[in-house]
């Protein structure tokens, strides 16, 4: 499957999947991933698992953890890869990106 990543707007972050590998032979995982754009480079982006969880137990919480760069940087648009990896044998249905990410629905790999 090919999959189209286009850079969100500035200041914004899109192009989220997810999906979760459930092939014989492996490590059930989910994996998230999406693209970032910011006016300057040097920003960090990591997805952090919520605590506490929803109580919808097949909808998974990320939180994004926006860091900005120290110092003096160019001021050139720039766009970062965003990626979550978990190790869990739970079949995720969507997973919902805080504080302003969408809900986004799980493909399954069997």
């Amino acid at each position: 499957m090919s999959t189209q990543y286009n850079a969100p707007p500035v200041g914004q972050c899109g192009n989220w999947y997810a999906r979760q590998d459930f092939m014989p032979g492996s490590t059930p995982t989910l994996r998230v991933t999406g693209r970032c754009t910011f006016g300057t480079p040097g920003y960090t982006v990591v997805l952090k698992r919520a605590e506490p969880q929803g109580i919808n137990p097949r909808i998974l919480i990320l939180d994004k953890v926006v860091t900005p760069p120290t110092g003096i940087v160019t001021q050139v648009v720039t766009t970062i890869d965003v990626s979550y990896e978990e190790e869990t044998s739970t079949k995720y249905e969507q997973v919902q990106i805080r504080p302003d990410g969408p809900i986004i629905d799980v493909e399954i790999t069997s």
